[in-house]
């Protein structure tokens, strides 16, 4: 949605004597060419007292995109947050496009901390300059116009701050000249008043952000575009989450989970997996229309504004029982299974999946996660068609993750004690209650932070071949493709695409890693105990995105198990075994040619590096030792050169 009058160079005066901005009323007045860039922005802030941050969002009406059935999308749900999303990047556009010629990149930040950096983040709170890599949009190429400038942060921002972001005259136009300076911009520069009260009103702050920029040595006169944001705080970010979570279990106290078996039968010959179990339980319902998967289902909510218990419903559990259970000196461990990308419980029965189980030893449940899972198909693609109804994906991710916790505590008590029994010999108790882990893959590595994270009692969490923020992995993923090919035909212009990914995340930030990257290993304040993870990730990944399992482990401060096969740029090795009760992320190198550097999709390889780590022996043996003692080890033999046989 362009929203802006073309000739934005030109200066009008106003009958009134102002300045007048050919901008209209409700876009963002230090823009371009786009009624929403620069994005996030104070410009679309308001002082409030009762939040943490003592702001909230304001976008005003017609202001974000507008779909192909000339839909605008309602910003009644952006608003309120007390601040923009942590994780999701920065944004500008110019009419032409923009260079990359000489931006930061993403293998080697340090340039974007020096004082010739052509861009700028600088923490207002704290007075530092954040690390980060700058690109421009590749799947725009061919429009320029749309074409929008990405600075996407190291890690995570901190919740609550206050962020100043600047483009210098370093960055040039895509034909090599000089980037127009946007009119709205300055004027606030040169001290000329204007007829846009979105500006007037913003600008004893942008002052405030030249005066900090200028003492990091950053002179107004070299700058093309400056603005500033606030960040959400932690506590609206979680708050959805931890009341859902604690009414969910006062629910579970007052409820014994009561179950039912669709089927209940061995795998093959059932000398691996001696039961393959099926069928439903009961789970605290948050959402609306019963909890059916139409259109329109989101949280239920109470005068709070906070997820409100609406009963109980169904949802479908699968497990599987490995045949070593029921000769095992001792009662096995059980395993909660994160799915991959849209899929559904039954994947936890997979071929790959059930041997891990076997040569563990380990009893391994899964349920549907709801909001993205297969029967949420049809949810996701009216959000994509619609942003407006982003609530019937995001919002529903939080019944997925109630549903989890839900599951762990059957795992605990009715499963435990009826279900993975030993019929044949007097119902003998097959699995040991107090050993529950979390095993998630793709996608279910994805949301598995988040689970880590609101889940009270799991203490060890393994995630293959996860990372955050989707903002970030998606357009690199060669699984978004079909997607965008939805994103994209109810919102032609590419910036609008860009526009929309970063509302998403805003919302997304309440459900996935992103959100909790920062406190889920302290656990507190999100759970009562530490967690322990450990995160198992191939080079060259071409469904999730290495520089998103970069992003997640910096944020995170995990080391790289050593010995490893590349050190990614703002971390540490640290030898194996790590430290006792230590987390970090293991990388395998399984050959594959290193995927595009700029922000298109990594096409698909055979053999598949997002298959590699569940594959291999050594990665098997990691997980038995992590789940059993918490110590973790690189198992290969010596660096995980895969392709060489070191991973077997």
């Amino acid at each position: 949605m362009r929203g802006l009058t073309v000739g934005l160079g030109l200066m009008l005066a106003a009958c009134s004597g102002d300045t007048a901005l050919p901008i209209e009323a409700q876009c963002n007045p230090l823009g371009i060419n786009n009624c929403m860039t620069p994005w996030p922005s104070a410009v679309f802030e308001v002082d409030d007292s009762t939040t943490s941050t003592a702001r909230k969002l304001a976008i005003p009406d017609h202001t974000l995109p507008t779909n192909f059935d000339h839909d605008t999308v309602d910003p009644a749900g952006w608003n309120k947050a007390d601040g923009f999303s942590p994780s999701a990047p920065m944004v500008m556009s110019f009419p032409g496009g923009v260079s990359a010629e000489g931006l930061p990149q993403a293998s080697d930040m340090t340039s974007s901390l020096m004082p010739e950096s052509p861009t700028v983040i600088l923490d207002m709170t704290t007075g530092t300059r954040v690390a980060h890599f700058a690109e421009i949009d590749m799947q725009a190429d061919s429009t320029p116009d749309a074409q929008a400038l990405f600075i996407r942060p190291s890690q995570r921002l901190i919740g609550g701050h206050r962020y100043a972001v600047a483009i210098t005259n370093k960055v040039k136009a895509r034909d090599g000249g000089e980037l127009p300076v946007p009119p709205g911009f300055a004027a606030v520069v040169n001290g000329k008043h204007t007829d846009h009260s979105l500006l007037e009103t913003y600008r004893p702050r942008m002052k405030e952000v030249l005066d900090a920029l200028a003492t990091a040595g950053f002179d107004s006169a070299d700058l093309v575009v400056a603005w500033d944001f606030t960040v959400a705080s932690d506590d609206f970010i979680h708050r959805d989450m931890i009341a859902a979570r604690d009414r969910a279990i006062a629910a579970l106290d007052a409820h014994p989970i009561a179950f039912t078996i669709t089927t209940d039968a061995p795998i093959d010959d059932g000398s691996q997996i001696k039961r393959k179990i099926t069928g439903y339980l009961d789970a605290p319902l948050f959402l609306t229309n019963g909890g059916n998967n139409t259109v329109g289902t989101v949280i239920a909510r109470d005068d709070q504004d906070l997820p409100a218990l609406q009963g109980f419903y169904q949802i479908p559990y699968t497990a599987i029982v490995p045949a070593c259970a029921y000769t095992a000196l001792a009662p096995v461990g059980m395993v909660l299974y994160g799915h991959g990308l849209m899929g559904t419980a039954a994947e936890v029965s997979y071929g790959v999946q059930s041997q891990t189980a076997a040569e563990a030893c380990l009893v391994m449940v899964a349920t549907d996660m709801r909001g993205m899972s297969t029967p949420d198909f049809s949810a996701v693609a009216t959000a994509l068609n619609d942003a407006t109804h982003a609530d019937g994906v995001m919002e529903v991710l939080e019944q997925g993750i109630v549903n989890n916790v839900t599951l762990v505590r059957a795992m605990r008590t009715t499963f435990a004690s009826s279900l993975f029994v030993d019929a044949a010999n007097a119902n003998h108790g097959l699995v040991d209650p107090t050993k529950v882990y979390y095993y998630g893959l793709s996608q279910g590595a994805i949301f598995g932070t988040s689970i880590m994270a609101y889940e009270p009692t799991i203490q060890r969490a393994a995630l293959g071949v996860g990372g955050a923020n989707y903002s970030l992995l998606l357009d690199r993923s060669a699984d978004w493709p079909q997607y965008r090919t939805i994103l994209s035909g109810a919102y032609p212009d590419a910036l609008d695409d860009t526009m929309v990914m970063n509302l998403f995340q805003m919302r997304w930030d309440k459900v996935e890693g992103s959100g909790i990257v920062n406190t889920v290993l302290a656990g507190p304040p999100t759970a009562p105990i530490a967690k322990q993870i450990l995160m198992q990730i191939a080079l060259s990944d071409e469904q999730v995105p290495n520089l998103g399992s970069y992003w997640q482990a910096r944020s995170m401060n995990l080391p790289v198990i050593g010995p490893t096969p590349i050190t990614p740029w703002g971390l540490e090795v640290a030898p194996s075994p790590l430290a006792p009760g230590a987390s970090g992320i293991l990388i395998m190198d399984g050959g594959a040619a290193a995927p595009p550097t700029t922000n298109l999709p990594a096409p698909k390889v055979d053999p598949s590096m997002h298959d590699l780590t569940r594959t291999q022996a050594a990665t098997r043996r990691q997980l038995k030792a992590f789940y059993a003692t918490g110590t973790i080890t690189n198992e290969c033999a010596g660096v995980c050169t895969c392709q060489a046989g070191q991973c077997d």
